[in-house]
């Protein structure tokens, strides 16, 4: 069966791995998929465009300026496909889009386009491993695109090791998987409420207690809801640092409705219209678990003496939406940050508040690799029934496979 969305810009950077473009192109068009190529211009030193045009009965463009280049083709580039796919992607490349940097067709349309992006690098191994390379791909793996890793095997350069252009099988089928993903559309016409960031208490009216949450598993979350095409009441605790979700499309800005707070009361207000409308909830909010009972109306002054603060229990957001709701089908997603008995604590909470699922993380500030403002998590995938253990990767990651879990209850 064909596939629904059906149109693939492949971009071809200038690596040895560009001579096997062509059959790639061909091997995408016997699938049913309409290609289009565009070149950087040091990949035409090994690839010929007048190949590829043939192949596709498009030109092969690479020019960004010139006599028949239009002011806005980049932007008609970067409409027309379903889907865009680097193969080969050189280090150089792949460092040019980390960056955001736009000086080439490719790179430019690349920047302006809605649609999904596949990086497929090849490169030598020492390239491929040098820690640069690695920060520049998890950042574009961070920002939603998708990674084929290179494989393992000869290089043209007579080295072995990783960094051979993946095989067109492992090509194709990363394709037909957004492509899957699209058509599946997983959370077309539901409706999600997210809440993230930390959560503040008063002390007077410049000081405050909060957390280190930046509210990045909420933007992974909601971020992806909104490319599965769900809306998304977003609720965010703001505080310096945190930061917010960003739309890849017209259409996904006008799905993201966001609200900002400061303190879990708010944060509960704020919540509490939509909770009736919305198919779940997903409490990724470091919500504050005490507040200072009598904060003090003007600044207070230094003394040399030992201050007090009480201390009293805040609201608690999420046990308080769970009893709110009066649809016994939403679902309903907590997270638990844990220092120690990470699973232990994460049973318990999931239990105690009566939730169909809870990803409990380490919060290790040691190694700076899971918890509050770390690009990567791992933890507990913990259901009614039983736990999986998620190994470290990118929380952007960690939320597709929340929601392919969440998903299956559809």
């Amino acid at each position: 069966m064909k596939p629904k969305f059906k149109k693939i810009l492949i971009g071809v950077s200038g690596g040895i791995a560009a001579y096997k473009a062509p059959e790639l192109v061909r091997l995408l068009q016997k699938q049913g998929f309409e290609v289009r190529c565009v070149l950087t211009e040091n990949a035409k030193q090994f690839v010929s465009p007048l190949v590829l045009e043939t192949l596709t009965g498009f030109a092969a463009q690479s020019a960004l300026w010139g006599h028949d280049v239009s002011g806005t083709e980049h932007i008609e580039l970067a409409r027309w496909p379903d889907l865009v796919m680097v193969a080969p992607a050189t280090a150089n490349f792949v460092a040019k889009l980390s960056v955001g940097l736009a000086d080439d067709l490719l790179s430019t349309l690349i920047l302006a386009t809605y649609s999904p992006v596949i990086i497929a690098p090849a490169m030598n191994p020492g390239m491929w491993q040098n820690p640069v390379t690695q920060e520049n791909i998890q950042r574009l793996v961070d920002r939603g695109m998708t990674l084929i890793p290179p494989e393992n095997g000869e290089l043209a350069c007579g080295e072995t090791g990783a960094g051979r252009l993946p095989e067109f099988s492992a090509l194709i089928e990363a394709c037909e998987t957004v492509f899957a993903g699209q058509g599946r559309r997983s959370l077309e016409g539901t409706s999600w409420l997210i809440t993230a960031g930390p959560t503040k208490t008063y002390i007077d009216p410049v000081r405050y207690i909060t957390n280190s949450s930046t509210g990045l598993m909420g933007k992974a979350l909601a971020e992806e809801a909104l490319s599965r095409g769900a809306r998304v009441h977003y609720v965010l605790g703001l505080d310096k640092g945190v930061v917010q979700p960003q739309p890849r499309s017209p259409d996904q800005a006008t799905r993201l409705i966001l609200t900002s707070v400061h303190t879990a009361q708010q944060m509960l207000e704020a919540a509490l219209p939509v909770l009736q409308e919305v198919r779940g909830v997903i409490a990724t909010a470091a919500v504050m678990d005490y507040e200072v009972a009598a904060p003090s109306p003007t600044k207070l002054k230094r003394q040399n003496s030992t201050t007090q603060l009480e201390l009293l229990p805040t609201v608690d957001v999420l046990k308080s939406l769970k009893l709110a709701c009066q649809n016994p089908s939403t679902l309903f997603v907590g997270f638990a940050a844990e220092t120690d008995q990470v699973l232990e604590n994460g049973l318990r909470k999931r239990q105690s508040k009566d939730l169909h699922y809870v990803f409990a993380n380490p919060v290790s500030k040691l190694t700076g690799k899971t918890g509050f403002g770390s690009p990567t998590n791992s933890g507990y995938w913990i259901t009614p029934t039983s736990h999986e253990t998620w190994e470290l990767q990118s929380k952007r990651q960690i939320a597709s496979k929340i929601w392919d879990q969440l998903a299956k209850n559809q």
